[in-house]
């Protein structure tokens, strides 16, 4: 056990020289190391793709990719339509209005998705007709008058079939389109989503819009759960600067302890780049969990750092008797909190493979922040005098 202790007390001052004998290429290696890691963040992918989590071979990926190249589509976009008023779609204008808006939006296609089909009352409708005049496609079209919708309706209705009831409601006040499409990322998916509002919007200026189903359900949680992430980071930034001066006594040590607390998350960044790996809800919370632990490292070494400066007045020598106490419980905890989270690498989701990775490798970025980046920082503070 001395030999093992003796070794590790040899790693930790070998270790405490660097930032001390280093000081400026510490510095700069770390200034353009993060200005690698902001560069690379520019290009990480925004993504909500639920069904990418899963692996290329697993059945319910496999499923629903058949499910979207043969039969239009696994996921929808609902829009319902209120008149307002009893039976306001007993209205031949107004269901050929919707007719003219189905068919629109069916020859919908873009970079990233399309629309394999449109199911609403007007293709009920004309399928009535066209079975009442024989199967003639000549009449798979909206009837010009309203009571012969209206006959057309009620004989549907009483045919036993419940398909009307997906439809529209009792009242036929309120219509229902259905917009099948392939799954798609939620932030490709925006630009379809947005364009269904807007004609939907202008076909029916009048009448009451609604828009739901899960292209709005996956493009909505990530909207917000983005903008959660951002204020909730934010306080906590706040909040932990605001802590950090009040542990070390100084708002410019504060503020300075914040930058190898800051470094750690933007290094993850760079491995998300260099992985391809997006930002999703699961990589969305290694932010937090890294701040966390990079805080409590941080506080460990800089509180103890200006105990033992203060006690000498020798920077060199409170970093070595800082690396001997605090800094050898730092490496242990680091070494056992990184593979915790490496063991995830075994896991059969992707989303939780990256998850693993990444906070693994953040929680190690972390610790050489506070033993290299740290140090480094405190001799320039400790030679223009702000540790008091």
């Amino acid at each position: 056990a001395q030999k093992e202790a003796g070794k590790m007390d040899n790693f930790m001052k070998k270790l405490a020289v660097i930032p001390v004998k280093h000081t400026k290429a510490v510095l700069v290696g770390s200034f353009l190391v993060v200005a690698l890691s902001l560069l690379a963040a520019t290009q990480v992918q925004l993504s909500h793709n639920p069904l990418k989590w899963f692996q290329p071979d697993n059945e319910n990926r496999v499923s629903t990719e058949v499910i979207d190249a043969q039969m239009n589509g696994s996921v929808t976009i609902e829009v319902v339509i209120d008149t307002g008023k009893e039976n306001g779609w007993v209205n031949p204008e107004k269901l050929e209005k919707l007719n003219a808006l189905s068919d629109k939006l069916e020859a919908y296609k873009d970079e990233f998705t399309h629309v394999g089909k449109v199911v609403s009352l007007a293709t009920i409708v004309k399928e009535t007709n066209r079975a009442l005049h024989e199967n003639n496609e000549a009449f798979y079209t909206i009837p010009k008058e309203a009571n012969l919708v209206s006959q057309e309706l009620l004989l549907f209705e009483n045919s036993g079939s419940d398909d009307l009831e997906d439809v529209v409601d009792s009242q036929f006040s309120k219509a229902r389109l259905t917009v099948k499409l392939p799954w798609t990322d939620s932030i490709q998916a925006l630009g379809v989503l947005d364009y269904v509002k807007t004609e939907v919007n202008k076909s029916f200026p009048n009448d009451k819009i609604e828009t739901t189903g899960m292209i709005p359900l996956l493009v909505n949680t990530f909207s917000n759960s983005i903008h959660s992430s951002v204020m909730s980071y934010t306080i906590a930034g706040v909040a932990i600067t605001f802590m950090m001066m009040l542990i070390l006594g100084s708002a410019r040590l504060g503020l300075i302890s914040m930058i190898p607390n800051l470094t750690p998350i933007i290094m993850g960044l760079l491995i998300m780049y260099v992985g391809n790996m997006p930002l999703d809800m699961f990589t969305l919370l290694i932010g937090s969990i890294a701040i966390g632990l990079a805080v409590d490292d941080t506080i460990h070494f800089m509180h103890n750092f200006k105990r033992y400066y203060l006690q000498s007045g020798d920077s060199a020598k409170a970093i070595e008797q800082t690396f001997f106490t605090t800094g050898k419980a730092m490496v242990i905890t680091t070494l056992v909190l990184a593979l915790g989270f490496y063991a995830y690498i075994a896991a059969y989701m992707i989303s939780v493979q990256n998850f693993g990775i990444l906070t693994g490798s953040v929680i190690v970025f972390a610790l050489l922040s506070d033993l290299l980046l740290a140090p480094a920082l405190m001799i320039v503070a400790a030679k223009r005098g702000w540790i008091k």
